[in-house]
Parts: structure tokens; sequence; C-alpha cells
């Protein structure tokens, strides 16, 4: 079965790309080979020590070049054996790397793998008797080929091999510093050139083919300028937008393919699928960039569980740390961090929609009624008018609090650089309630600072109010209050941000008085009681020493926690939209009545039903990772583990300081806390279940509850 549907493939294909992707796939796994002999660092082994070619290195290289040059030619020629040759050659290379993994686990294991599945690729779909039919075809198919169809149907599988062999090597070269000899390092320079070189054609054909793909050739067009005018003065970020640019490309062009670009379309339709696969794949993409050298003060790369844990505490907006970013990470890390936290407050949903509407774009039916339901917005220009209010509002309001807090910095004696360096990733921070400083001790130099407090609680409080607040409010000024009338939700956003901050600052005066803010002034004990009340809206920031703090203002930080901010926003938690709805049914269960009212209109019982389920699933989840936490990390205080496990949810970022002593399996429950956080259990759940409801439908019973 497997080979008629292979072979079905192939009569659909053009017989050129058969042919070069073969040639392509032995050409791309020789380059490997030799690439992997030289850096793998196998002592007293086949392959010999790192950055050195050994005499058992040099006559293996030269065989298997030999072997890939027949398997070439046999491949061009129409010789049955060249096929399988190259599926020997490679295999042959796999058995004889995989003998290195004892000594160099990372790097040899990492060739095995790229060549076993040159290797398996090949066998699978490169058989003699489809190389011989598409020899007899090509004659007949040459003359029905013309222009840019021609070549994009010729080539396209075999340049993307090409593209992604050479993202692997400048990953390996540039990226991990695997070697310093110039040879190679200017071989894959000459490569990347040649790629980007390469790529401009297809781009140019792309865009006169009329796809309507105007957008993404764009964004690559932009990437591959940027990096290449920045390679003139070298430089880590411009290895990282190239490495961006190859990576994206790559995707690009195996979503050519009308399968898988039909399976994107319906992805992209699933909105909680969409958005839990991509913070996945965002949290990789950082995790691989932290990991690089280049990202580590020193040059030296931090653990692997290090950035895997900071770059999603940094796409979940959350704070919690492992690292000093300011000591223990790069500017490069700190900008890479940096773009993790904008891209994972704003949503990449929001931000590709963005992009479509910014350059002449559509969005079709399906895409229009995922992210209505992603951002709770109905109507498509309202959706559009939403969409680019976010992204305008998010750069004013990021622009504005980084001139503000520049300049308090440079009020304070720093110089003109490090004041905007911090002034940036500080507003940026703050917006996007991620908590992450550079700072070092958060806030606390602070304290009796009210102006820069505010300002940090400004911002705080703007991202966690919700984009559909705002857009209600400044379109209800610009419109008059009869035209533009708030919605319900709007109105429980302003009230509940009103108590919450109103409320929480009393209480946290009240209860601290003379404990956490016994050292401060009357003045500025109310103003810091005012911004701890703001940062617990999933901030993370902290003016005081939380550790200082009574187990009665605990309580109340983890019901602040727990509930969050509202819908639509960069805010973690529940919502307050959440919690006021369950607020709002217990007088209407003591009334016996099965209707649910707030600012005059009734509520769904659907959202009253949504709203429990997803009550009970933060409370489980929150369970289970404490109980886990407790089973793991026995040495450490309860209360204290509590603690960080609503932190985790609520994606707040404030710790009792148990942070840095999680074990490995401890650190692992945070981030899966963090992470279920920001998508959301409800979210998590659906995207995990799917759609199965039944169309059977069963007479109602009626049951005693309590």
């Amino acid at each position: 079965m497997t080979s008629l549907v292979v072979r079905a493939q192939r009569e659909d294909e053009h017989p050129i790309a058969v042919i070069t992707l073969a040639v392509a796939r032995v050409v791309s796994a020789c380059i490997m080979i030799w690439l992997g002999i030289f850096l793998i660092d196998d002592h007293g082994g086949v392959l010999g020590a790192k950055n050195t070619f050994n005499l058992t290195g040099v006559v293996l290289s030269l065989f298997w070049t030999v072997l890939a040059l027949l398997s070439v030619v046999g491949l061009l020629t129409k010789h049955i054996w060249g096929a399988p040759l190259g599926c020997v050659a490679i295999f042959f290379a796999v058995a004889a790397f995989s003998l290195a993994i004892p000594e160099d686990p990372i790097m040899a294991g990492a060739f095995t793998f790229g060549l076993a599945y040159f290797g398996a690729v090949m066998t699978v779909y490169t058989r003699p008797e489809d190389i011989r039919t598409m020899h007899r075809r090509m004659a007949r198919v040459m003359s029905h080929h013309h222009g840019m169809d021609d070549w994009l149907a010729k080539y396209r599988k075999s340049f993307s091999h090409m593209v992604l062999g050479t993202t692997c090597m400048a990953l390996l070269v540039f990226g991990f510093n695997g070697t310093t000899a110039p040879w190679i390092m200017q071989t894959t320079l000459w490569l990347v050139v040649l790629v980007g070189v390469v790529s401009l054609r297809f781009l140019v054909l792309m865009y006169f083919r009329g796809d309507k793909q105007h957008l993404a050739l764009f964004f690559l067009t932009i990437l591959l300028l940027a990096g290449g005018l920045g390679m003139l003065w070298g430089g880590v970020v411009a290895e990282a937008l190239l490495f961006l640019y190859l990576s994206c490309l790559y995707g690009f062009l195996m979503l050519q393919t009308p399968s898988l670009k039909e399976a994107g379309e319906s992805f992209q339709a699933a909105p909680s699928l969409f958005v839990l696969t991509s913070f996945s794949g965002l949290v990789s993409l950082g995790t691989l960039f932290l990991y690089l050298p280049d990202a580590g003060a020193a040059g030296v790369s931090i653990s692997l569980s290090d950035a895997f844990f900071t770059a999603i505490s940094a796409v979940c907006v959350t704070g919690l740390t492992v690292v000093d970013v300011q000591q223990d990470l790069s500017l490069f890390g700190q900008l890479v961090v940096l773009v993790l936290m904008q891209v994972g407050g704003l949503g990449i949903m929001v931000l590709s929609t963005f992009a479509v509407l910014t350059f002449g774009g559509k969005m079709g039916v399906r895409t229009e009624r995922a992210l209505s339901e992603f951002i709770a917005f109905r109507g498509v220009k309202s959706t559009y008018q939403l969409i680019v209010f976010i992204v305008c509002a998010t750069i004013g309001i990021e622009a504005v609090g980084a001139t503000v807090l520049s300049y308090g910095h440079l009020k304070a004696g720093l110089p003109l650089g490090e004041a905007v360096r911090l002034g940036i990733f500080q507003a940026v921070s703050a917006f996007c309630n991620a908590g992450f400083s550079l700072t070092g001790d958060s806030l606390t130099h602070l304290q009796t600072s009210p102006l820069m407090l505010s300002c940090y609680g400004l911002l705080i409080s703007l991202g966690g109010l919700g984009f559909v607040s705002m857009f209600e409010m400044i379109r209800r000024l610009y419109l008059g209050g009869i035209r533009a009338p708030l919605s319900v939700q709007t109105k429980i956003v302003l009230w509940m941000t009103l108590l919450f901050l109103v409320g929480g600052g009393v209480l946290f005066a009240a209860l601290e008085w003379t404990g956490a803010l016994a050292h401060l002034s009357y003045g500025h004990r109310m103003s810091n009681s005012f911004f701890q009340s703001v940062t617990l809206r999933t901030a993370g920031f902290h003016s005081l020493d939380i550790t200082s703090f009574g187990y009665p203002a605990i309580v109340i930080m983890l019901l602040f926690m727990f509930v969050g901010g509202a819908p639509g926003g960069t805010a973690g938690g529940v919502k307050v939209t959440t919690f006021s709805t369950l607020m709002a049914t217990l007088p209407t269960l003591m009334r016996q009545d099965n209707r649910v009212r707030m600012f005059g209109r009734t509520i769904p019982m659907a959202a009253v039903a949504k709203g429990s389920a997803l009550i009970v699933l933060s409370l489980s989840t929150i369970g289970l990772l404490w109980f886990l936490l407790l089973m793991s990390q026995p040495e450490l205080d309860p209360i204290a583990l509590l603690f960080e496990v609503f932190s985790a949810m609520g994606t707040v970022g404030l710790s009792l300081g148990v942070t840095e002593s999680l074990s490995e399996f401890g650190r692992l429950i945070i981030a899966c806390g963090m992470f279920i956080g920001r998508v959301g259990p409800l979210t998590l759940a659906i995207a995990l279940g799917g759609d199965s409801r039944s169309k059977v439908e069963y007479p109602s019973a009626d049951i005693m509850i309590g």
C-alpha cells in the first residue's frame, strides 16, 4: 500500500523534482558526514578528536564522498544502483557516528539522528523503479512546463532540502561555535549566501505567481535584508536574523505542498489548538536561542534546563526565573527575553493577523471566526479595528512608558544608553505583565519613589485591563456615550479592577502596617500598599520583601493571583469576569432563580457553566501541581511551594524564594503550571479533547445538590 501511495504521488510531480530531490539528499548527507567527522569529539575512537581529521577520518570521508558521487551519477543516468548506493552510504555513516555517542552524546547524537532521517526518506521515497519512470516521463513533461511554474515544480523540494541543511550547519558552526576552523566557517558562510541569492529568485517567482501570499513573502524579504545588512558589521543579532530567515523559509517551502497548505489553514481555524501549538513552538525557539553561547553573559551557554525555564517563563509572561537576567545573560540574551515577552504577551494569532491586515491581506472566514472566538469580539469590521488597535496601543503605551522610565533612570544617575536600555526592557515587561527586571532587586529600590511606582503601576494596569475594554472606552469617548455604550464585560472589568485596586491597597496597608511596611513613612506605606495590589494582577514586580509578609497577607495574595486581570489582555489568572460571574451566581442560587443577572443583562448559562468549569479545572490543577511538589521537594516549605504554584498558574512571577532551590523535576512542574496558566486550563482541555459532542439527546433527570 505504501509503495502505491508513493508511486501515485510521484505521478503528480515533475520528474526532475523527484531526481533533484534524491540528489539533494545524497549531497546533504555527504556534507553532514564531512562536518560531523570534523566536529564530533571522539577521542581514541573512529572519528578522532574535535576540530581534527585523523587518518581514519580522512579515509572514511573519501570513501563516503566516492559513494556519494557514484550515487549521484547513478541517479542522473537512471542506473538502478544509484538510489540503493546512496542509502547504503548514509546508513553506514549512521552506524559509524552512533559509535561516538558515548564520547560526545549531543553532537554525535544530533548528526546520527539527522543522517538517519536522510537514510529513512531515501529508502521510502527514492526507489529505483521510480527514478527510471521519472527519466522516461521527462521528455513528455518538459514540453508542458514553462517559466516560473516549471522552475518551482522542478526545484522547490530540493531547494528546501538545501535550506534545511544550511540552517543546521549555520546553527552548529555560528550558533553553538562548533569550530573555529576558517575553512568551515567560510564554507558555511558562502552556503548561507548562496541560499540567500537563490531564495531571492524563489521569492520573486512566488510573488509574480499571484498566490495571495504577499505578506509571508514580504516578511521573508525583510528578514533576509536585515540579516544580510547585519552581516556587513557582524554580530550575533545578524546571525540570529539569518537563522530565523532560513527557518521561516524552510517552513514556507514545506507549506507550499497542497496537502500541508490545507492542513495549515484548517489548523489555524481551531483557536485552542493554534494557541497551544504556537506557544509551544515559541517556547522551543526561545529555548534554542537562550541556549546559544552568545546568549550567556560570559560567552558560555547556560544550562538547557535554565534556558527552557527562562523561555517558558518569558513566553507565558510570568517572571519566575532561575537565572539573573542582568548578570547571567548577555545583551543578546536579554533581547531574546524581551522579544519572547512581547510576542507571548500579545499572542501569535493577534500579531499574525495584524501583519495580514497591515500588508493588504484578508482573513479567511474560518480564520476570522477563530480570531473572534479567541478575543471574544464579533464582527469582521470590529475585529479588524480591534487588531489594529491592539498593536498600535501596545507600541504607543510601551513607548511612552519607556520614555518616562528612561528619564527616571537617567535622573537617578545612570548613563544615557543604560537608562534607555533599562527603560525599554522594564516598560515592555510591565505592560506585558511579565515581571522580568534588569535591576536585580525588582523594584525594591523604588520604595520611596511614588512617581516611578505610579508609572509602573499604570503600565501594569493598562496591560491587565484588556484590549477589548480599552478599545470600547476609547470608541465611547470618540463616538459619544449613546452611540457607543459599554458592554457588560467592560463594565465588569472596570468595577472589578477598581474594587481589587482600592480593596487590595487598604487590606495590605492594614495587614502589614507594622510589618513589611513598618520601615517606611506613612505616605510611602500607602503607595507601596496600592502598588502591591496592582502588581498582584499577574505583573510579578515587587517593591517590598515578599518573604517578610505575614500569613494573612499571603492568603490575600493567593486570592489576587488566582483571579488575575481582564480577558483579552496580557494578564493571567482565571480573569475578573469569571470570578464576578461566579460571585453573581451565588445570590441567584439563594433566590432559587436560574437566571444570572449583571448590569441589567442576563448572563447565558453556557458562560456560567464555562466559568465554573474553569474555576474547577484551575483549582484542580493547582492542587495536583502542589501535591507533586510536596512529593518531590519535601525539604522546602509547603506554604512557599503553594505560593509558587499559585504564582505560576496565575503567570504572576512572585516567589517566596524557593524557585532557585527547586530540583529539575520541580522546575518542570512549575513550567507546566506557567504554560497551563497562560494558555488556560479550559483551552488546554478543549485542544486536547477535541469536539466529541454526542448527537444523541437524552431525557433530563433531577438530582439533589448539596
